[in-house]
């Protein structure tokens, strides 16, 4: 699936001679199936297939990603306005109003935020807020299981009552 790694959005000028984009696609939906079960969808408005200096995808208009249990059902979406999947690490990187959403109504925002498709964790250590129920949560740091309710944040740095 997605996989990317950069610091920031700018860190990729595709006009950028150094890059060698091979693919570009538009209005995509991919599914990705681990041992024959679907594990997630894909949706994404372009993607650049580059090889050089890195194999990865860029999704520079955004992605919305659903993920599913193995009854098919969505257990989370993820959404975000540009994502970089690093094929090599099997990690995908989330930049810019990136939002996850679980099957509970859960919600967390932030700027940047990781997945990694192997170990099947999401993580960050950036600013985030989730919402729960009634209330606001907001701390430097995140950590789930892509599959599981059960999260971890760090660093707490206020909780708001609804």
């Amino acid at each position: 699936f997605l996989s990317g790694c950069a610091n920031k959005i700018n860190n990729f000028d595709l006009s950028d001679s150094k890059f060698t984009s091979n693919n570009v696609g538009v209005n995509v939906e991919m599914d990705y199936y681990t041992k024959g079960i679907l594990e997630f969808k894909l949706i994404a408005e372009e993607i650049q297939e580059l090889e050089i200096p890195v194999e990865q995808n860029i999704f520079p208009k955004g992605i919305t990603v659903f993920v599913y249990n193995n009854n098919l059902d969505t257990v989370a979406r993820i959404s975000a306005d540009f994502a970089i999947q690093n094929k090599a690490k099997k990690l995908v990187e989330l930049q810019k109003n990136v939002l996850l959403i679980s099957e509970e109504k859960q919600e967390l925002s932030t700027e940047l935020l990781f997945w990694d498709i192997d170990k099947k964790i999401i993580y960050t250590d950036d600013f985030v807020t989730l919402n729960i129920d009634n209330d606001i949560i907001m701390g430097n740091g995140f950590l789930t299981n892509q599959s599981s309710p059960v999260y971890s944040m760090s660093n707490i740095n206020a909780t708001i009552h609804k």
